[in-house]
């Protein structure tokens, strides 16, 4: 039996968004409660800190692998550039 200007399936996503809304409520509290109990320090050498260098150290590895690769791709032009075999190929880039 439906009530007055009320379908069903209004009513399933009313009851949907109030189960969301606990439960986000309760996944908060637990959070909250979680971060009350972890020392500040904790928090920061224990996550921030190695999380931080992680990155960084990430970062410093992938430059260096890119400077390598610059360098290798810039010899290999070089190579290219400077050989004079007389292949089909050389001369057709000495005419364009």
């Amino acid at each position: 039996v439906l009530s007055k200007g009320r379908s069903p399936r209004r009513k399933e996503v009313q009851a949907q968004s109030k189960a969301s809304g606990a439960m986000q409520l309760a996944m908060s509290s637990v959070l909250s409660a979680f971060l009350g109990e972890l020392p500040s320090w904790f928090l920061f050498f224990g996550v921030f800190l190695p999380v931080t260098l992680l990155l960084l150290l990430l970062i410093a590895y992938f430059r260096i692998k890119l400077i390598e690769v610059n360098e290798e791709l810039s010899q290999s032009s070089d190579r290219q550039h400077n050989h004079k075999d007389g292949s089909s190929l050389s001369q057709r880039r000495k005419r364009s």
